[in-house]
């Protein structure tokens, strides 16, 4: 009996080690559902800050917008240089061997062309057709007219870069040979260029978009609304420029107006979309 005794408890202790080596089965918890998407906050627009008043300029005086400036720009560079490159492309391609003629009708109309717009207009009417076209005009900051040679400078300003580049270009591989006449002539090209270069720097950091003779007349390039319109002459036909950049300023504005409104549709749409593909708890 005693060892079936033994045998028997032997049995026991196995039963229960196997039953403590067993281990309980863990449930499985279900993994957590993805919490719904937030709506994406839309960016707020940035504020349009309202550039401070020069100290001195009327009240009655608008600082001239971006897009009257860059009308002015091209129509001025038009007038001043468009028969004067077609001229430059006829010779180049003709080689003076043919055509000398009309080359040189063109360069005389160009000529022409260029003192009218950079020289007798402003001189006269204190205006460019640029200006005309732009509905703006220069001014100091009581109203008057800037001096002459503040216009003379800022209209010409392209012209002398334009030749100060022919200059550089043309006679620094003449330095070689020795001489003053290629000195002069690359130092004084290189004085062009850098004016324009430090001209160019000075619009693009003025909370005004003054340059660097803007500065040193004190004037403003500003949105110009005639009291009375002419209503025949010369002076009239000038003025009636003026629609085409209106009508122009027009198209742009309402162009950027449907854009942004395009947009802020589509971010609307996208929003939506993105609450109904998501996972509800």
């Amino acid at each position: 009996m005693g060892l079936l005794d033994k045998v028997e408890s032997t049995e026991k202790d196995n039963k229960k080690a196997k039953s403590v080596a067993v281990a309980k089965p863990v449930k499985s918890t279900p993994a957590p559902k993805k919490e719904k998407k937030e709506k994406k906050e839309k960016k707020p627009k940035k504020e349009k800050v309202k550039k401070s008043r020069p100290v001195g300029l009327s009240s009655e005086f608008e600082i001239a917008p971006k897009l009257s400036r860059v009308i002015c720009w091209w129509v001025n560079f038009v007038a001043n240089f468009a028969i004067l490159i077609a001229a430059l492309f006829m010779s180049a391609f003709t080689g003076g061997s043919s055509g000398g003629l009309e080359t040189t009708i063109l360069f005389i109309i160009a000529i022409i062309a260029w003192m009218f717009n950079a020289i007798f207009l402003p001189f006269n009417t204190g205006r460019n057709l640029g200006q005309y076209t732009s509905s703006t005009r220069y001014i100091r900051g009581d109203g008057s007219k800037p001096n002459f040679l503040h216009s003379l400078s800022v209209n010409n300003l392209g012209l002398l870069s334009l030749v100060g580049f022919v200059l550089v270009f043309t006679q620094v591989g003449q330095l070689s040979n020795g001489g003053t006449t290629p000195i002069v002539m690359v130092s004084l090209g290189a004085i062009f260029m850098i004016v324009w270069i430090v001209n160019w720097q000075f619009t693009r950091n003025s909370d005004l978009n003054q340059g660097l003779f803007d500065l040193l007349f004190a004037s403003y390039l500003v949105r110009f609304v005639p009291e009375e319109k002419a209503t025949s002459g010369f002076r009239a036909r000038l003025e009636s420029m003026s629609q085409f950049g209106e009508k122009y300023a027009k198209r742009v504005e309402e162009r950027a107006k449907t854009k942004e409104e395009k947009l802020s549709e589509n971010e609307s749409d996208k929003d939506s979309t993105e609450t109904d593909e998501a996972p509800e708890n």
